[in-house]
């Protein structure tokens, strides 16, 4: 190989490797933007992945204070049912005592009125 040869080959590799350099360098450029977009979508989806935990965290929040507000009615009602129960028990009794005081009375009623008619006059 001459001298001339060997420069010609030199030049021809150059020029090559500057090609494929300035090719690599480009892949680089948009490698380099691919992953600031990237990294931008990341935080933009970490953000709303925040947001989105937070509103879960809100309700989780909402639905305990329910579900303790569903016990302490449940309780209250069960309260009533038995305070219920019990004032219908007390008005049965009362009824038939009532009912019983009715009978007692129309029998004193009757007492009084054959007495009545036992006096003389």
């Amino acid at each position: 190989m001459t001298n001339d040869e060997y420069r010609q080959l030199i030049a021809f590799l150059g020029e090559g490797f500057d090609g494929i350099g300035a090719h690599l360098t480009r892949h680089d450029h948009q490698f380099v933007a691919l992953s600031r977009r990237l990294d931008a979508l990341k935080a933009d989806m970490d953000g709303q992945f925040s947001e989105v935990r937070g509103q879960i965290e809100a309700l989780a929040g909402h639905y305990e204070r329910l579900q303790q507000e569903y016990h302490a009615i449940v309780e209250a009602l069960r309260r009533m049912e038995a305070a219920q129960s019990d004032d219908r028990q007390r008005r049965e009794t009362l009824e038939r005592r009532l009912g019983q005081v009715h009978e007692e009375l129309a029998a004193l009623r009757a007492r009084v009125d054959e007495l009545e008619r036992r006096l003389p006059g």
